[in-house]
């Protein structure tokens, strides 16, 4: 049943450049398992979630998609997943995002706070990095950096998803989302993880702004850590 749930992933997220392809699924699979720590946690449930918890992104397929998980129920169907195991499944999605965060909307069962953490992990440290260059580079209208234009880091979830906003680009996105994250760990051991990818990004982020001498921005990453860790 999992490899026919991932094989339907595999064709519907073919040819994606923009790091929400299978990669990041299969990523955010693993890194679910693991984050499996303590006992209680219907694996099954954190298995279908993890592999579907992309099919519907607004980014990639649009906000109605979103909204009625379509791509999810109709996979699910295909693979003969029980009316029950997809109401689960549904619930996990449904309540798992950053821009439903923003919103005050949080996954409340154990295995939706662990796909909910193993998804935001990925989009943190290295893999993280990787990703945010991918989906600016993929959007031939998001400049890498401006450094006249400063992060807005307070927005509502409306604001967050408005289309071409003026300060979206590769080194605002970390201020805006990215290094907000290690504070929106719901399970210890993702906290635990997200500490040191955290600190990766901080490094990154560091090292760019001296090497192109950006005094002012490092002082915001300075000040911006203290917020953040209080």
């Amino acid at each position: 049943m999992i490899e026919k749930i991932k094989n339907e992933v595999k064709l519907l997220m073919a040819g994606d450049n923009t790091g929400h392809g299978f990669e990041h699924v299969e990523r955010v699979y693993n890194t679910a398992f693991n984050l499996c720590k303590e006992g209680g946690v219907d694996r099954e449930i954190v298995a279908l979630a993890s592999l579907l918890h992309d099919v519907d992104d607004y980014k990639l397929f649009g906000q109605k998609c979103a909204d009625n998980l379509t791509n999810a129920k109709i996979i699910m169907d295909k693979c003969g997943i029980s009316c029950d195991k997809q109401l689960k499944v549904c619930d996990v999605i449904a309540n798992m995002g950053y821009s439903k965060a923003l919103k005050g909307i949080r996954p409340t069962s154990s295995e939706g706070k662990i796909v909910s953490d193993a998804d935001m992990l990925d989009a943190i440290g290295a893999n993280g990095i990787v990703r945010c260059m991918a989906f600016a580079l993929a959007r031939c209208e998001t400049p890498i950096f401006d450094s006249e234009i400063w992060p807005e880091t307070e927005m509502s979830a409306e604001e967050y998803k408005k289309p071409n906003r003026k300060s979206d680009n590769f080194i605002n996105h970390f201020f805006e989302k990215l290094l907000k994250l290690k504070n929106m760990m719901l399970t210890n051991a993702g906290k635990e993880e997200a500490l040191k990818r955290h600190k990766l990004m901080v490094d990154f982020l560091e090292g760019y702004f001296r090497e192109n001498n950006l005094q002012k921005w490092l002082q915001y990453l300075y000040d911006y850590e203290l917020k953040v860790s209080k």
